[in-house]
């Protein structure tokens, strides 16, 4: 699969609302559309697991494994570490609760409340990550059906695990939401792309979805509309529209390579590590930081945020992936009588792994 220049730069550009957002609540300044970022993150994952999969076919299970190999290593270091740190300091992360079992649920993706009531992993933004999970489980089904039956399966169990979730409120809350439908939407929007219809579209159409994405989410910060049982129908639509209008300007072409873009692309490669540290981080800082701080707190957290997803991305994001993919070539370089036993992985789980490898999570 091409690495998509357009999808790194949106990554980088979700990672970074999601910290601002972080930045501003911890200095009680209102930006509550930068939570946003979490659905633009939804769609792109969408989008790049469908174009992923048609691209190189992969079993359920090497998908699965590809999956925990991208997003498991990293996220439990980091949930480790911050529930140490929450015992070491309970002051400076207040909303870290690490008691054993809700440790053990948070490291395996369990949806539970914590013990504040919250519908939260022990690393609070981990929630999205649960998501993210069950959006890999009915990727897996798909793909042990036949092809033209994929997107059926996909569509179906997405929309009815949705639909559960406004008939239960608890399932609702942990689960069983309708952000699930902005994984489909994205999956949507790669049937297009695999089929060509971008290219069709009018040449002034990429800046003008992307254009209409962001004043939405605008006018919405500005009106202060938020409302978090419907929020896949609020945030939902701009994240969809600055996707697919990203796309465009792929497809046509128009994505930079002047100095901006290098940035935003390097920063996309690290925004999984931005994710997981800028809330600690942002905590920790608001805890040392005098109150004489709080009108410059936002812009030191951002920061601070930022560069710390940069010493995670270098020290330990890349360095488990390039592990990871040495430990693969190696077995695939064995001879098939030493692999598991003697059977050897298949040609599509050998190709597929390092393909889906280029997903955020």
């Amino acid at each position: 699969m091409r690495r998509l220049a357009s999808i790194q730069i949106l990554r980088a550009a979700a990672a970074l609302s999601v910290a601002l957002f972080h930045a501003c609540q911890w200095s009680k300044a209102d930006f509550a559309v930068g939570a946003a970022g979490v659905d633009l993150f939804f769609v792109i994952s969408g989008f790049v697991l469908w174009v992923a999969c048609e691209a190189r076919p992969a079993t359920p299970a090497a998908f699965l494994l590809a999956r925990a190999e991208r997003i498991a290593p990293l996220y439990w270091i980091v949930t480790l570490a911050v529930a140490a740190g929450a015992a070491w300091r309970p002051q400076a992360l207040p909303i870290i609760h690490p008691q054993a079992s809700h440790l053990v649920l948070s490291l395996l993706l369990v949806p539970h409340d914590d013990p504040a009531g919250g519908p939260f992993p022990l690393l609070p933004t981990g929630w999205t990550l649960t998501y993210e999970a069950f959006f890999y489980v009915a990727m897996a089904l798909a793909l042990a059906a036949p092809k033209d039956r994929r997107w059926s399966i996909l569509s179906g169990v997405l929309i009815a695990t949705a639909l559960v979730g406004f008939g239960y409120h608890g399932w609702y809350t942990l689960l069983a939401n309708p952000l699930l439908l902005e994984f489909l939407a994205g999956a949507l929007l790669a049937r297009l792309w695999l089929k060509g219809r971008f290219k069709r579209l009018p040449g002034w159409s990429g800046w003008g979805l992307i254009a209409g994405g962001v004043l939405t989410l605008l006018a919405q910060q500005v009106g202060g509309l938020r409302d978090d049982f419907l929020r896949p129908f609020v945030w939902g639509p701009p994240a969809v529209m600055i996707v697919a209008g990203v796309l465009k300007l792929e497809a046509d072409g128009r994505i930079g390579t002047g100095p901006v873009a290098r940035i935003l692309t390097a920063q996309g490669d690290a925004s999984y590590s931005l994710y997981l540290v800028q809330a600690p981080v942002i905590a920790v800082l608001a805890w040392l930081t005098p109150g004489w701080l709080a009108l410059v707190r936002a812009p030191l957290s951002l920061a601070a945020a930022v560069a710390a997803g940069g010493v995670c991305w270098a020290a330990l994001e890349r360095p488990i992936g390039l592990t990871l993919l040495a430990l693969r070539r190696r077995l695939h370089h064995l001879p098939a009588a030493h692999r598991r036993g003697g059977r050897g992985l298949r040609t599509t789980e050998q190709e597929a792994l390092p393909a889906l490898d280029a997903d955020l999570a």
